[in-house]
């Protein structure tokens, strides 16, 4: 009988803290081995992903791949955000 594959809800990506630690230093190259993304995709570290390419035809890898860096850039800043308040809840003043 068969049987529907399920589509599967883990991210491309994962966050861990050596993505943070890269992150937070602007360091680009870390960050893209840190995770896993190809040459021709931007960094998360651009803040201009949102909407249409300024340049170059839509066709172009790097152009396809900005929502999806754009995305990854939202996750990193959420847990970013979600951390500090984390640690600024457990050491009240």
């Amino acid at each position: 009988m068969p049987v529907k594959r399920r589509v599967s809800k883990r991210r491309s990506f994962t966050l861990t803290p050596e993505v943070s630690a890269a992150f937070e230093a602007g360091d680009q190259l870390a960050l893209h081995r840190a995770l896993g993304l190809k040459p021709w995709q931007p960094s998360p570290l651009r803040d201009d992903l949102e909407g249409p390419a300024p340049y170059g035809p839509p066709e172009l890898c790097w152009n396809q791949a900005r929502p999806l860096v754009a995305g990854i850039r939202k996750v990193i800043l959420m847990a970013n955000r979600k951390s500090r308040r984390d640690l600024a809840n457990a050491n009240p003043r």
